[in-house]
């Protein structure tokens, strides 16, 4: 039996604002992090790449966090964040018969949400079902995408569960893959991650993460955190008391279904999902569409009253 990593002692005690500012919510920002915020608006415009709809200012504050308010660094990583997207689209991936193919197993998929509304992503590579790289990625940002769409409120963050107790090189992505996962994960989705728990890592993880850690800044690196199965009492305080339940731990696992993946249930509440999403967004055309005329109407009736006055 391979020796796991030791589990890293959880902090006692509920979040305080210091601490949900890191995990969870929206961040906050001075009045000189806002003025960088709106110098990286400006570079984006004259660019040509402003996307009102992307670049929003929680969007700009999250890339000019991550390159610590940086302008010319900022603006760089958005720039690139913007152009991958405008290729890319994940934002335009709905439910699909090459997408369920992907999904079938559970390898990734999004199991609900934290007692503090985080979406909680959920990973497992030993129920990897593909060879299509692209394919792969597809179902990443997907679920990604996804879980985005599932914050409410002040929540800007989620929580990547991802198991590790039967990680096995023969299953694990090819570099290729792992690659563009880490990618989309750290230069496309910055400041997206409040926890990252891993389960159970076999005893190759002590000595990557030996090599790794000292080049991950130390904001990133408070949110990761090896759990060995035995203490698992910062799941329940960070996740909540029915954590289990929400990362299936305690169900079946197989190389065919993810612990706690039920697809034709989850396929079915993504295409009810996206219907929705799409149908609102169909309103929200035909009233932007109706809107000149119900000006133009605004326009008759105001006239008539100043004819009969």
């Amino acid at each position: 039996m391979e020796k796991k990593v030791a589990v890293q002692p959880p902090s006692k005690g509920k979040m305080n604002a210091e601490d949900l500012q890191l995990h969870v919510e929206k961040l906050k920002v001075t009045e000189e992090q806002a003025r960088v915020r709106e110098e990286v608006k400006k570079l984006l415009v004259k660019d040509g790449l402003y996307d009102s709809k992307f670049c929003t200012e929680e969007e700009l504050t999250r890339f000019c966090k991550a390159r610590n308010f940086d302008i010319k660094k900022a603006h760089g990583m958005m720039r690139d964040a913007i152009k991958w997207r405008n290729h890319a689209k994940p934002q335009d991936l709905r439910p699909s018969n090459d997408l369920e193919k992907q999904a079938l197993t559970g390898k990734t998929y999004v199991a609900g949400k934290d007692q503090y509304g985080r979406p909680v992503v959920v990973m497992d590579s030993s129920c990897e079902n593909s060879s299509d790289h692209q394919g792969k990625i597809d179902n990443l940002l997907f679920n990604l995408e996804y879980a985005k769409r599932l914050m409410e409120g002040n929540v800007d963050k989620w929580v990547l569960f991802i198991y590790l107790d039967n990680f096995s090189f023969f299953s694990a992505p090819p570099l290729k893959t792992s690659s563009e996962t880490n990618r989309c994960l750290m230069l496309r989705y910055p400041e997206r991650m409040g926890h990252c728990f891993l389960y159970m890592p076999p005893s190759i993880f002590s000595i990557v993460w030996k090599m790794a850690s000292p080049l991950i800044d130390p904001r990133t690196k408070k949110k990761i955190h090896f759990m060995n199965g035995k203490d698992m009492s910062l799941c329940e305080e960070v996740l909540g008391k029915n954590w289990r339940e929400l990362v299936g731990l305690d169900k079946e696992h197989s190389k065919t279904n993810a612990r706690g993946y039920n697809h034709p249930k989850y396929w079915a509440s993504l295409k009810k999902f996206y219907e929705d999403v799409d149908n609102n967004k169909e309103e929200t055309k035909e009233e932007a569409k109706s809107e000149p005329l119900k000006e133009e109407t605004r326009k008759e009736e105001a006239n008539t009253v100043a004819d009969d006055a």
